[in-house]
């Protein structure tokens, strides 16, 4: 049976320093080119600070940081990656992950993808295969709970 445009989900892969992630279309608001953030004092290393983003203040995070991964280096097309939050009781409309290059738009189906680990770390939910890139898939949700609560306690 072939598989048609139905079947398929659009999805980001979003580069990060040596590991991708891969996030459906409908999560990322908007990519834009990389913003120096405004530092936030007393805020945690993969916290990069805030970025102003259609008139709202909102949190700029290093997910490599996050995971406990340091290897960052600076590329020439480092963008932001706006992000849409799934909780609406979250207490964030919007955050912002910085990438490691511009993301790629894909287009997937259940032929096309294959689960290389169910447990592929905290904070993840599964890392896949698809045709030759290995993505991480993370949890949207417990990614925006770690930053809504650093978020209202440092701004």
């Amino acid at each position: 049976m072939q598989s048609t445009l139905q079947d398929s989900i659009r999805t980001l892969i979003i580069p990060l320093q040596g590991r991708n992630l891969l996030l459906p279309n409908v999560a990322v608001a908007e990519v834009i080119p990389y913003l120096r953030p405004r530092a936030i004092d007393a805020a945690p290393e993969w916290l990069l600070g805030a970025i102003s983003w259609r008139g709202l203040n909102i949190p700029l995070i290093s997910y490599d940081r996050l995971q406990g991964i340091h290897n960052e280096s600076a590329l020439g097309q480092t963008r932001i990656a706006v992000i849409n939050t799934v909780r609406p009781d979250g207490g964030l409309q919007f955050y912002a992950l910085v990438t490691a290059g511009i993301p790629q738009l894909k287009r997937i189906n259940v032929e096309s993808i294959q689960e290389l680990s169910a447990e592929a770390g905290e904070g993840l939910l599964s890392q896949v295969q698809i045709g030759d890139i290995q993505a991480f898939i993370p949890d949207l949700s417990a990614l925006e709970s770690v930053v809504a609560e650093c978020w209202q306690q440092v701004a």
